[in-house]
C-alpha cells in the first residue's frame, strides 16, 4: 500500500528484529518492549493511511462484502498487492480466518513489519514494476486487492498490470482496486506536496531504530533510483483498462469524494 503523496495498507505479535526468517528475510521476534514499539508503528501507519484515503474502513468493508457477494462465499486465497506492513492483511484474516492471505511488496522494512502484523499470511517480496513479479506471486487467487498501490507506476505500466493480475485470478475471481479516481478527470500526474508530510515523518520515526537497521539498509539498496509517478485517472480510465485486459465486467463498488473502489470480475 503506497500513499498518494511521497515516494516510494489474526493476532498481532510483533516483537524484536533478531536475525532472519526463511531465506535471509528479517523477522521481528523478541521482547515485549519492542512488541509495543512495533504496534505503535503499525498504529501510526493506519492513522497516516486514513488521512491519505478518507473512509478507508468503509472502503474495506465494502470491498469484503463485494467479494463475498461475487464469490458466494469467503475467498479461499487472497493476494494483497503492495500490502505494505500487513495491516490490510490483518483485517482480511480477522474477517476470513480460514483464508490463505498473501502480502506482496517490494519494501524490506514494510515486509518485516508485515511478518509481525499478519503472522498467518504468506509474505512475498516482488517488484510490481516488471512482469517478473508474477513468478513469486503464487496463486491462483479468488481475490486480489490493490489498495493505493497502482498510482506509483506510469500509465503504461498500470495498463500492463491489469492483465497480469487477471492471469493470477481463478475463473470468476475478483480484483479490487482502490485509488484516487476523480470524477471526469483526464489522466495526469499528481505532484506530491513540498515539505515533510505524514509519509516522511513516519519513515523518520523508524529510521534511527537499531532493530530496523538491516532492513533499512536493504530498503535503500532496493529502492535506489525509484520514484513514484503519482498517476491519477478517473473511473472510466480504469474500467477501460480492465475491459482491455479481458475482465468480464467492472463496476464502482465504493466512492468517497475523489477516492473510489473499482471491482473487476474475471471471465
Amino acid at each position: 500500500m503506497r500513499p498518494t503523496p511521497g515516494n516510494r495498507d489474526r493476532r498481532v505479535r510483533p516483537d524484536r528484529f533478531a536475525g532472519t526468517h526463511g531465506r535471509g528475510r528479517p523477522e521481528l521476534t523478541g521482547d515485549q518492549g519492542m512488541a509495543g514499539q512495533v504496534n505503535r508503528w503499525l498504529r501510526d501507519w493506519e492513522s497516516m493511511m486514513d488521512g491519505y484515503l478518507p473512509g478507508r474502513g468503509d472502503l474495506m468493508m465494502a470491498g469484503m462484502q463485494t467479494a463475498e457477494t461475487v464469490l458466494g462465499r469467503p475467498p479461499v486465497a487472497v493476494l494483497d498487492l503492495g500490502g505494505g506492513p500487513g495491516t490490510t492483511a490483518r483485517k482480511l484474516l480477522r474477517r476470513w480466518p480460514s483464508s490463505q492471505v498473501s502480502v506482496l511488496d517490494i519494501d524490506p522494512v514494510l515486509l518485516a513489519l508485515a511478518r509481525a502484523a499478519a503472522r498467518a499470511a504468506a509474505i512475498r517480496r516482488a517488484d510490481l514494476g516488471t512482469a517478473r513479479w508474477r513468478m513469486t506471486a503464487g496463486g491462483p487467487y479468488d481475490l486480489v486487492l490493490a489498495v493505493m498501490a497502482l498510482h506509483y507506476f506510469p500509465e503504461g505500466r498500470i495498463r500492463q498490470l491489469y492483465p497480469e493480475i487477471r492471469r493470477l485470478l481463478r475463473p470468476g475471481g475478483l480484483l479490487l482496486v482502490a485509488e484516487p479516481m476523480p470524477e471526469q478527470a483526464s489522466p495526469n500526474r499528481r505532484q506530491p506536496p513540498d515539505g515533510l508530510g505524514p509519509w516522511q515523518r513516519w519513515w523518520r520515526a523508524l529510521a534511527g531504530h537499531p532493530a530496523l537497521a538491516q532492513p533499512m539498509r536493504e530498503r535503500e539498496r532496493v529502492l535506489a533510483g525509484q520514484k513514484s509517478t503519482q498517476f491519477v485517472a478517473d473511473l472510466d480510465w480504469h474500467q477501460a483498462a480492465a475491459w482491455d485486459a479481458g475482465y468480464a465486467e467492472s463496476w464502482l463498488a465504493w466512492r468517497r469524494d475523489d477516492h473510489a473502489l473499482l471491482a473487476a470480475r474475471n471471465t
